[in-house]
């Protein structure tokens, strides 16, 4: 009888000890991720020459062809059409839809007030900044690592279409002038700012350079 009850003492003793040490490690989690994208962004364009290949055209397109190869079935269930920006780890579905709140809440949003790709003139593209917990390749976290000169791919009906940034810049939530039409083919591409604000929106514009 005392030796069960020794060995349950010893196993509540384990326990909490278990609990509070999954306790600690959940605080740290929580603690750590916000900064996890940062970190890993650090570490790979720590090198000036790492940080040129997302301006170089060639490399952008072989990083995009490697990134539709890896993925899975269910991700083209909700668009064959992607947004796809290497630098900063962004590969989300298209979504074209009159409601905002799905086309957010399934990748990057196709604003009905632009164009598409095919049809040239500005395409505006939106995203959440923070939804899910990051690392998540769904949501614009890293925009502000984006500078003029970077190449972002965008797959629309099978073709692939290349954008130089050449404009980024932070305007009011309520400033509209960036969904006026162009006659250029553009890419347009918001989310909110500062992250975890909705009190501005930081806008990167490009240029098609290139479509294969």
């Amino acid at each position: 009888m005392k030796k069960l009850k020794y060995n349950k003492k010893i196993f509540i003793k384990a326990l909490v000890y278990i609990l509070e040490l999954l306790a600690v490690s959940l605080f740290v989690y929580l603690i750590f991720l916000p900064f996890y994208p940062e970190l890993k962004y650090r570490a790979v364009y720590n090198q000036a020459e790492k940080a040129e290949e997302s301006k170089e055209i060639e490399k952008v397109e072989e990083k995009t062809s490697e990134a539709i190869k890896g993925l899975p079935e269910s991700d083209y269930a909700v668009s064959p059409n992607r947004l796809i920006i290497t630098k900063i780890g962004v590969n989300a579905p298209i979504v074209q839809t009159d409601n905002e709140a799905y086309g957010l809440a399934m990748g990057a949003w196709l604003m009905p007030d632009g164009s598409t790709p095919d049809k040239g003139g500005k395409t505006i593209i939106t995203g959440h900044r923070f939804k899910y917990l990051p690392p998540s390749n769904l949501t614009f976290y890293l925009f502000h690592k984006l500078e003029v000169g970077d190449i972002v791919s965008v797959v629309w009906k099978e073709s692939k279409y290349f954008y130089r940034i050449k404009e980024v810049k932070v305007v009011d939530n309520n400033d509209f002038s960036i969904m006026e039409p162009s006659n250029k083919s553009l890419l347009t591409m918001f989310t909110c700012h500062p992250i975890y604000s909705t009190e501005k929106r930081l806008v990167i514009v490009s240029e098609l350079i290139k479509k294969k």
